[in-house]
């Protein structure tokens, strides 16, 4: 008999994260569902103290030599499992009792629902982005200009148009369709690409859930590389503008966004010396447009980003 769901986190470094992360899914897994952890080169020896204590003996480990980023890891748990559904978690997340069984019975009850995403929550309870209304578009993709643009509350399951990545239920009928994550992707952006394709598709929708209330950390996997990590961003948006977007299009996000790098550099070094670096939150900021401004400059260097990323 084929496994109902085939539950895949995929971590990095965080012995402790991961053990919450492992706890919940046992509570809230089926003999019938099957559990797997995708290991991107962690050097904390979070693994080997798992395998060497014997924790999880239900759990298998595919261990990568290096770090493969997050949608590649993540097809690399479909494909070598036989769950009829998916649940794509980070590890930096909690599980709810039940959520199993709530994600299959919404799946059952609408045939299209292709992909499915939660409601989730800091640990101290505080409400978070988890979904988009708004189809990506010229104007949302405009920095500044489509910030005004703003998400309706949904009260119920629905359709929508983007969903956050950290948890994500899947329907393997949906993936043998019309495909997995696109691997172009080394981190970010890569869930939105997936769900702008499932939503163009004549099949398939992309939904939303708010009675399943997930609890998520967010930004656990790269607080500790906050500078590598808007590298990985930019370039990712800017693989995400190539794949979405015509060519004229393409040049008014470069024309406007490039530009506006410069002028929100030149803001936060004067907020940031006028504050004498005190000021964290400008601090973050500044660093942030100067790694990315000097990784332009330099002609996108492949080896800028994230640490022991696979060649």
């Amino acid at each position: 008999m084929k496994p109902r769901f085939t539950i895949a986190v995929i971590h990095r470094n965080g012995l402790d994260k991961l053990t919450i992360v492992l706890n919940s899914i046992l509570k809230v897994a089926s003999p019938n569902d099957e559990i797997a952890v995708v290991d991107n080169n962690s050097d904390d020896n979070s693994i080997q103290i798992i395998e060497r204590n014997k924790l999880y003996k239900n759990v298998r480990f595919i261990k990568n030599t290096c770090n493969a980023g997050y949608g590649y890891s993540c097809n690399q748990a479909m494909r070598q499992s036989q769950g009829k559904y998916f649940l794509l978690c980070n590890n930096d997340i909690e599980l709810p009792e039940n959520c199993l069984n709530h994600f299959e019975s919404l799946f059952e009850s609408d045939p299209a629902a292709g992909l499915i995403g939660p409601q989730m929550y800091s640990p101290k309870g505080v409400k978070m982005r988890s979904y988009g209304t708004q189809t990506p578009g010229l104007m949302s993709q405009l920095d500044l200009v489509g910030r005004p643009i703003k998400n309706k509350t949904l009260h119920a399951f629905s359709p929508v148009s983007i969903l956050r990545g950290a948890c994500l239920a899947v329907k393997r009928e949906m993936v043998e369709d019309i495909g997995m994550y696109d691997e172009d992707f080394y981190f970010y952006h890569e869930e939105t690409e997936w769900c702008v394709r499932i939503n163009r598709s004549e099949r398939w929708r992309v939904m939303f859930a708010p009675e399943i209330q997930i609890s998520h950390v967010g930004g656990g996997s790269t607080n500790s590389v906050f500078a590598a990590s808007r590298i990985e961003f930019f370039r990712s948006r800017i693989i995400f503008w190539q794949k979405i977007f015509s060519g004229w299009q393409l040049g008014i996000l470069y024309l406007w966004n490039i530009p506006k790098l410069l002028l929100d550099w030149a803001f936060y070094l004067a907020a940031t010396i006028l504050t004498i670096g005190l000021n964290q939150r400008l601090k973050k900021k500044l660093i942030d447009r100067s790694m990315v401004i000097a990784w332009l400059l330099l002609g996108k260097p492949n080896n800028w980003g994230l640490p022991n990323k696979c060649n």
